[in-house]
């Protein structure tokens, strides 16, 4: 089972009532194919904030869904449209998705003895966001006792990634784009972020646990909202 699956739902059971709450999206899309940088821009959207496994790619595949690669490279070039990524990887692959996104900002977080902490890679260099991160080694991947893994849902980890590209004071002009609501949207939601909910990509990629988690939130979204209109809500 899915050591990353385990820490999520963690998080996730004891605040699941309240967390319910905030899995609406601004936005359902079909595909990614959907953003263009004239859509994005007719909304004020100057960052988007990418989930990556079931939104741009197959569970833990190494490169963009060819059948998504153009839309996404266009809006990497549109011109004043910031980038990152707000990841529940494990730090295999956080390494890997510095390899496969050298230019986009990908973001870590932990809890800490001194507070939260926030690690970012850009491609081969890594930095810390953090109060007391000193006292943690960029490259002891978990290895010190005293840093515990922050996942998805967190409006922190958005806010860190916020931070990065010097917009914590307009949450509004960033856009998460994900595939999961108790996650991806929930994340935003929590940080005042607007949100798009894309079909996960590949879903019999991922492990059991994670596909099962899928249908559930599916099921509950479709119970609180009714089903979900490409375009709205």
């Amino acid at each position: 089972m899915s050591a990353t699956w385990m820490q999520t739902a963690r998080r996730l059971l004891p605040r699941f009532a309240r967390l319910s709450r905030e899995i609406r999206p601004t936005l359902h899309l079909d595909s990614v194919n959907d953003l263009s940088a004239g859509r994005l821009r007719d909304l004020g959207v100057e960052a988007v904030l990418w989930d990556v496994d079931g939104t741009l790619m197959a569970h833990h595949a190494r490169r963009v869904d060819p059948a998504l690669a153009d839309a996404f490279e266009d809006l990497l070039r549109a011109p004043g449209l910031r980038h990152a990524i707000v990841s529940n990887c494990q730090e295999a692959r956080f390494a890997e998705l510095g390899e496969i996104f050298p230019a986009i900002p990908v973001i870590l977080g932990y809890e800490t003895g001194a507070g939260a902490a926030f690690r970012v890679r850009r491609g081969p260099a890594e930095s810390w966001r953090c109060p007391g991160a000193a006292a943690a080694s960029s490259d002891g991947v978990e290895a010190p006792g005293d840093l515990r893994p922050i996942r998805k849902p967190s409006g922190r980890l958005v806010r860190a990634a916020l931070d990065e590209l010097d917009l914590a004071d307009r949450p509004q002009a960033a856009l998460m784009v994900g595939d999961q609501y108790f996650t991806d949207i929930a994340s935003a939601n929590l940080a005042g972020v607007r949100s798009v909910k894309v079909p996960t990509l590949h879903r019999a990629s991922f492990p059991a646990p994670v596909r099962s988690s899928q249908r559930l939130e599916a099921v509950l979204y479709r119970l609180k909202y009714g089903l979900p209109r490409p375009g709205g809500a």
